[in-house]
């Protein structure tokens, strides 16, 4: 299978899993939209950071507090 699972990394360098089976990210406004396997969608106020492709794994860097 070819999603993803995004961490979530805070200012301090803290990493959390914040969602499973994200197929696509759009940036929008300002923001990045994560959509999963099932259709759902969610906006999240970040900054790409990196990704590991061997791992299925996208990490972004949270904007704001």
């Amino acid at each position: 299978m070819c999603e993803a699972r995004v961490i979530l990394e805070d200012a301090n360098g803290n990493e959390v899993e914040a969602f499973e089976d994200i197929t696509t990210i759009v940036p929008e406004n300002g923001a990045l939209k994560l959509f999963d396997l099932y259709g759902g969608h969610k906006p999240v106020t970040a900054e790409l950071k990196e990704v590991r492709l061997l791992d299925h794994t996208v990490v972004l860097a949270k904007l704001g507090s």
